[in-house]
C-alpha cells in the first residue's frame, strides 16, 4: 500500500516526510514515495501566460533544476536522519504540470496523499489538484508543524457536518481512525443537529469515540473547529472540504479557508 508525499518546496521536505512516516505507521504495512513535480517553462505545454508566470519565479525562487535539487537534497538530509523504523520511502522526480502531474499520481496511489501546506505555486497547484481532481484523501500539514518525539497520531478529532465532504471525510479517515487510541467527534452546533448521525459511521466501523458538543460561538467556524481539536488533545482534525465552490468560500470566508489558515496540526480532508 503506498503513500504519496508530495514535495512543494525544500523548507518544507522534512514537514511533509515527517507527517507521511506518522500516517504510515497508523495503518502499517506501507511505502511511502517523496512525489517531486519539475514545473520547467521549457518543457511546459501549457497557455503562454502560465510559461510566463513560470519564467517570472526563476527571479525569485531559482530555476526549476535549482528548485528540484534543493528539494532533493533536503529529502536527503531528512533521510539519513530517518528513524530505523520508518517505512520505505522512495524518490521520484517527473517534468511536466504541478496540477496534471499531481491528479494522476494522487489517483495512483493506494492510501492517502500528504502535502506540506507551503505558499508557494507548486503548493498551491499541487493541493488544488489533490483536493478537486482524486478522490483520495488529502493530509494537509501546516509547515511549522514538527512531531513531538516518539509522536503518533495517537489523538485523531472528527469534525462532524451535514456535508457529504463530511461523510466522504470518515469514511476515508477510517484506516487511521481505527489505529488511534482516542477519536474525539466534535459537533458545533445544537445537539439535536442531522450531522450526529454521522457518529453512527465511527460506531458501525467498531471507533469508539468521545462526543463534544458545544455551541457555536460568533466567530469563524473554523478557528472554533480547530480550538475544540486542541482542547481535545487531538494530534490530528479530520474534516470535509470545501463544502461550496472554492471561489465562493474565498470571496465569502468558509470554513476550509480558515482551517487552512489557521492550522497548526495536520488537517485531514477530502473534498
Amino acid at each position: 500500500m503506498k503513500i504519496l508525499a508530495v514535495i512543494v518546496g525544500a523548507d518544507s521536505t522534512a514537514t511533509c516526510l515527517n507527517a507521511a512516516v506518522l500516517a504510515a505507521q497508523c495503518v502499517g504495512d506501507c511505502t511511502i514515495e517523496a512525489l517531486n513535480v519539475v514545473v520547467d517553462p521549457g518543457q511546459l505545454v501549457a497557455a503562454s501566460e502560465e510559461v510566463d508566470m513560470q519564467r517570472l519565479r526563476e527571479h525569485w525562487e531559482g530555476t526549476a533544476s535549482e528548485r528540484s535539487a534543493a528539494c532533493h537534497t533536503a529529502f536527503v538530509a531528512w533521510t539519513a536522519g530517518a528513524a530505523q523504523d520508518a517505512p520505505p520511502i522512495a524518490w521520484r522526480t517527473i517534468v511536466g504540470d504541478e496540477q496534471g502531474v499531481v491528479t494522476q499520481e494522487a489517483n495512483n496511489a493506494d492510501l492517502l496523499v500528504v502535502i506540506a501546506h507551503e505558499r508557494n505555486m507548486d503548493g498551491g497547484d499541487a493541493l488544488h489538484a489533490a483536493l478537486f481532481n482524486s478522490q483520495k484523501p488529502v493530509l494537509i500539514v501546516p509547515i511549522s508543524w514538527k512531531p513531538r518525539a516518539g509522536q503518533r497520531f495517537s489523538h485523531i478529532a472528527v469534525g462532524l457536518s451535514d456535508s457529504p465532504a463530511a461523510r466522504r471525510a470518515v469514511e476515508a479517515a477510517t484506516p487511521w481512525l481505527k489505529g488511534a487510541t482516542d477519536v474525539t467527534a466534535i459537533r458545533i452546533g445544537d445537539a439535536d443537529y442531522p450531522a450526529l448521525k454521522l457518529e453512527s459511521l465511527l460506531d458501525d466501523a467498531g471507533i469508539v469515540n468521545r462526543l463534544r458538543v458545544v455551541p457555536r460561538s460568533h466567530g469563524n467556524l473554523g478557528h472554533q473547529l480547530l480550538t475544540e481539536a486542541h482542547q481535545a488533545g487531538a494530534d490530528m482534525l479530520v474534516t470535509g472540504a470545501y463544502r461550496h465552490n472554492q471561489l465562493i468560500e474565498w470571496f465569502a470566508g468558509g470554513t476550509t479557508r480558515h482551517l487552512l489558515a489557521c492550522a497548526d496540526i495536520p488537517l485531514l480532508m477530502i473534498h
